[in-house]
């Protein structure tokens, strides 16, 4: 930039929309270049601020629209020590700033998953444990095909709106709004979800349908609407707490609590546990939901920079009650990496 320009104002946007707002004087950079502990030096002159409305005139509409895609193994437990192995192919289309249109397709290769008897016996509507049915039924699947909208409807507030096929065993409509300050450890959500169970068999598209005779093939209430109350809490040290209250897809009404420890390199490691009103003998073997978490970024297992993320939850058995949608791009976890907390922890790197 020429030497007219003294600030620099960075907006990273996240999904279609300004995350945060870091500004940088040019003559900061210059003075503390070479002295020594730059980056703190450099960090207490530099403002981080709400991002606000993006100027028209300063997007890119080069960039739009963008496709990307990627193909990555994966291993999917069924229960303990039994499972799936294939690759998933991940693609995305984002049309606009704040509008993608993004799916995947799982091929299974392998597994030694041959059933599950058990769950048929299940008390609640079978949105978890029928989920045998969608690994036998076929090794080619269309897992998730949506169409999503992001934007940020008022100053720290965010919203997501995803419909189509959500997740492998549901589809339908899924809505978030998020209140989130850069300057906060507190971070408060509310999401609505209307869903329908899709057919396991083929390549999963079309929905389950009531037979004729009005007995349903799969104990299921086919329709269901869940929905959340979240509160997020940075408590520092890289430890994050969650608690979200609401209804479940099987219809059952409670309170989930998570925990999980952030490390520098960006593994996440966490446990969570789910009380509802499902009574221990609605929900079968061991009575509450809980369970432990890992995420591991990407960038950490191929050595450069990459937004990618491998996620895996280890549960004693999967079941119905306290079981929440697996939707994608939740409105948390995609803006704080540029808010205060997280960005300090990487402010290090600032120099490199």
């Amino acid at each position: 930039m020429p030497a007219s320009v003294e600030v620099f104002e960075i907006v990273p946007v996240v999904r279609g929309m300004g995350a945060s707002k870091i500004t940088i004087r040019r003559s900061d950079l210059e003075a503390l270049e070479h002295s020594p502990a730059n980056d703190a030096a450099l960090r207490d002159r530099v403002q981080i601020a709400e991002a606000g409305p993006a100027p028209g005139g300063l997007r890119d509409e080069s960039v739009y629209p963008r496709f990307t895609w990627g193909i990555v193994p994966v291993l999917k437990f069924s229960e303990p020590l039994h499972g799936d192995l294939g690759l998933r192919l991940n693609a995305s289309y984002e049309l606009r700033p704040g509008l993608v249109l993004s799916g995947s397709v799982f091929q299974k290769l392998g597994g030694n998953f041959d059933g599950c008897e058990f769950c048929k016996e299940s008390l609640l509507p079978q949105v978890r444990s029928d989920a045998y049915r969608y690994n036998l039924d076929s090794d080619l699947a269309v897992e998730r095909l949506t169409l999503a909208w992001y934007a940020k409807p008022a100053e720290n507030l965010y919203a997501r709106v995803n419909i189509g096929y959500l997740e492998r065993m549901h589809g339908g409509i899924s809505t978030e709004l998020l209140w989130k300050p850069v300057d906060s450890r507190l971070a408060l959500g509310a999401e609505v979800n209307f869903t329908k169970q899709r057919d396991p068999g083929g390549m999963g598209f079309g929905y389950v349908r009531v037979p004729a005779d009005g007995s349903p093939s799969y104990h299921y209430e086919h329709e269901a609407v869940s929905g959340h109350i979240s509160a997020y809490y940075d408590f520092g040290g890289g430890y994050l707490g969650q608690v979200d209250i609401g209804r479940y897809l099987a219809g059952d009404s409670g309170a989930t609590f998570s925990l999980d420890r952030e490390f520098a390199n960006g593994i996440k490691l966490g446990a969570y546990a789910t009380l509802t009103s499902a009574s221990a003998e609605e929900f079968g073997e061991g009575s509450f939901d809980k369970g432990i978490r890992v995420t591991i970024p990407m960038n950490w297992l191929l050595g450069h920079p990459d937004r990618g993320e491998f996620n895996t939850t280890m549960r004693s058995l999967q079941r119905d009650g306290g079981a929440r949608l697996e939707v994608d791009g939740r409105l948390y976890n995609s803006v704080r990496d540029y808010h205060l907390g997280v960005l300090d922890t990487q402010w290090g790197r600032v120099w490199r």
